[in-house]
């Protein structure tokens, strides 16, 4: 984002979000399901109103996502990927969207964001195992959006670890930083919760360990090279995390790594921008999460022993390395 300096730069962002909506109400009704196979459709077969219709293709239209000619309309070739994908599958932020103009009541009283009728909205990891459908994708849609940094994170790891070291994936969800280890000749458990674990041992068999549970209570295994906690932190309160790298502190072995991957922010709290805008989501759907400076990651460790953590970054993220007992 660029920083508001006149009026216009606001108008960019009600524009941004009236965009962000729009593709959002398409995928929830269905719409880009029925152009998927690319075929070009006239608009008064869509099963929505004409004038919305009419209104909302042009948006689309200028975001490359359609290809019109009068009143005849088709997927673009860039549009048509991203559905095969999952990607367009956006109806979800149609909820963001209707807790976000609530914000003023999320700042005045605190998170998590609530329904209407004042239930919570707070998730753990994203995840509500009672509802299995859901969590199931969002599984799959972190799964396929981690490709790359899954291969980064392990090769990272993988440099400063032996062959056949031992890995805590704690909150390993999907299970692929997991399976990214293991391909470079490491061994990798996976620890969270059951919906998750039947997920990844989908995707990946006997190629992984797995402990269901949940890790500030139940026995977490061990001894451990490394424990990697990959977005798991901005998840919880400091004193969550405070409790966490405790409790890890005591399943890693001798000189064993604790690894943080994932947006922090720095010295100013300012930046990066995926930093500083996913805090907002923490603020409306965890009890106490948020996005974390690096120096405070590392004043957690260093109070439970660990040496000074080592930074690497990456283009959307960063990795911390904290060595146990202060060993070089």
């Amino acid at each position: 984002m660029r920083p508001i300096r006149t009026e216009d730069d606001l108008y960019d962002l009600t524009r941004a979000a009236a965009a962000v909506a729009t593709v959002a109400g398409w995928s929830k009704l269905g719409l880009f399901h029925l152009l998927a196979d690319g075929a070009p459709r006239r608009l008064d077969e869509l099963p929505a109103d004409p004038r919305a219709l009419r209104v909302t293709v042009p948006v689309l239209a200028h975001l490359g996502l359609l290809a019109r000619d009068g009143d005849t309309i088709a997927l673009t070739a860039t549009a048509q990927r991203l559905h095969a994908e999952g990607a367009l599958g956006l109806y979800t932020t149609l909820d963001t969207l209707d807790d976000l103009s609530r914000i003023d009541e999320v700042i005045a009283k605190g998170g998590p964001a609530r329904t209407r009728d004042g239930q919570s909205k707070a998730t753990e990891g994203g995840v509500r195992e009672e509802d299995v459908p859901r969590a199931r994708g969002f599984m799959e849609m972190l799964y396929r959006r981690s490709e790359t940094s899954a291969r980064e994170t392990a090769r990272a790891i993988a440099k400063r670890l032996p062959a056949g070291a031992h890995v805590l994936d704690v909150g390993g969800g999907h299970g692929r930083y997991g399976r990214e280890l293991v391909e470079l000749g490491l061994r990798a458990t996976l620890f969270d919760k059951s919906v998750c674990v039947d997920f990844a041992r989908e995707k990946h068999g006997e190629a992984l360990g797995y402990l269901a549970g949940d890790f500030f209570r139940d026995d977490l295994g061990g001894p451990y090279d490394a424990a990697l906690l990959s977005n798991i932190v901005h998840g919880f309160s400091i004193e969550e995390n405070r409790r966490l790298i405790a409790r890890l502190a005591k399943v890693l072995k001798p000189g064993g790594h604790l690894v943080f991957k994932d947006m922090f922010l720095d010295d100013f709290a300012a930046h990066p921008e995926n930093a500083v805008t996913f805090g907002l989501t923490m603020l409306f759907y965890t009890n106490g999460g948020q996005s974390y400076t690096v120096a405070e990651m590392d004043a957690l460790c260093r109070a439970q022993g660990f040496a000074p953590v080592e930074t690497a970054n990456f283009e959307d993220y960063a990795l911390l390395f904290a060595r146990k007992g202060g060993e070089s």
